[in-house]
């Protein structure tokens, strides 16, 4: 089939939405599928260098504007600006396909402006429906404010959000990666929503199920230091775990919340368990999956996550809270779900008494052939077939 596809970010060697951009559009076109790319230049250089010929890439500029937005609201009015401009360069190309796919941003508040086009669209995997709980809003200090605004804009604001609206009533296929999003969608009127996994890993990266590490735990927590994905709760958590058990921290991340991280370690007295190890190379991640005895996703507002399925994929055992995408996801012993407490005090021991559990019991190879098996059935290779007959569906129509 021909296919166009929407990826505001796109290019090889990268995790989470750039990953993403290009791994869907590989897939498709290892599926068999002709493929045409609308992205940014960001990564012109890294795409052209991928080695894919056989894949129809259109590099398309944002729209300039002559003022400034703060920091994040500039990031998302690119983005905008970007899509009015693909959706008009694809409008230019006077080229028929059989579908069109927005797969990022994967975004339930900014939409796609390609549901004008005459082809039927399939719209996602799209995530945001989901609100961080209100109680637990010390872990977002200063930011709480602006976290209230997004709670907002998607609860009541939302219908009235006319990117959002247009974009969920004229697509064929609405993708959504966890229960919150699935009911706005519904809510706000599109007709056909499937539950759809955003993340995915490669076949190459799948490793194989293995024996719990020797030597000292190491528990590894890898994200952008943001609020909503709460690093500092991670070390509470480890706090607790230390007052009975051995292990080591280690975080990969960098971002705002660093400094506020790097306090509450030497405030707790743990600055020789804990490695900070800021930002690392995508493919370098793989190493500390490998090496590690423990993932700890402790996001307390998520869509999903990459990482948790990057760290599956190596047969490492998770402990997540069970909230929002990886709460609705069905993973048996890969992951220890921890329910929110009421009482925010409550949850760094739950945390660390789920951490307990998966390094002491006698079952970590176990969880690790789980991890295996469900990273497994989340292979692009794998969307891509389970999209494709989403494809002969809407193209049927």
């Amino acid at each position: 089939m021909k296919v166009l596809v929407s990826a505001f970010q796109c290019a090889p060697g990268y995790g989470g939405e750039i990953g993403n951009g290009w791994m869907w559009s590989t897939s498709l076109a290892d599926h068999g599928h002709q493929v045409t790319v609308l992205t940014h230049p960001e990564f012109k250089d890294r795409v052209l260098a991928g080695g894919r010929p056989d894949i129809d890439f259109h590099f398309i500029e944002a729209y300039e504007i002559p003022f400034k937005l703060p920091g994040g609201i500039e990031g998302y009015d690119e983005y905008r600006r970007w899509q009015n401009k693909a959706y008009e360069f694809a409008v230019g190309l006077r080229r028929t396909w059989d579908v069109t796919h927005h797969t990022g941003w994967g975004s339930l508040h900014l939409g796609s402006r390609l549901w004008r086009l005459p082809q039927p669209l399939v719209y996602g995997p799209i995530g945001g429906g989901q609100t961080a709980p209100s109680n637990y809003r010390s872990y977002f200090g200063r930011e709480w404010p602006v976290e209230k605004a997004r709670s907002v804009a998607t609860g009541s604001l939302l219908k009235l959000n006319g990117w959002t609206k247009e974009t969920l009533r004229n697509s064929s296929v609405v993708l959504v990666t966890n229960s919150a999003t699935e009911a706005a969608c519904r809510a706000l009127g599109a007709r056909d929503i499937r539950y759809f996994l955003a993340d995915g890993l490669s076949q190459e990266y799948i490793g194989a199920a293995r024996q719990r590490p020797a030597g000292v735990p190491v528990i590894l927590w890898v994200g952008r230091m943001l609020a909503r994905k709460a690093p500092e709760l991670a070390v509470q958590a480890f706090a607790e775990l230390r007052k009975t058990t051995q292990a080591r921290l280690v975080m990969a991340g960098d971002g705002p919340f660093l400094p506020r991280v790097e306090a509450t370690v030497k405030r707790l007295g743990l600055d020789g368990d804990v490695e900070l190890l800021g930002r690392i190379p995508w493919p370098k991640l793989a190493e500390l999956y490998d090496t590690s005895s423990l993932f700890l996703f402790c996001s307390l507002r998520d869509s999903s996550s990459a990482q948790f399925l990057e760290a599956l994929g190596k047969g490492l055992p998770a402990v997540t809270l069970d909230l929002h995408g990886i709460g609705d996801v069905k993973v048996g012993l890969a992951a220890e779900k921890v329910p929110l407490p009421q009482r925010p005090e409550e949850l760094p021991a739950d945390l660390a008494a789920a951490m307990r559990t998966v390094l002491t019991a006698d079952d970590w190879a176990a969880r690790s052939a789980a991890a295996i098996e469900f990273a497994s059935e989340n292979t692009f290779p794998t969307k891509a077939a389970a999209v494709t007959q989403i494809y002969q569906e809407v193209a049927a129509r």
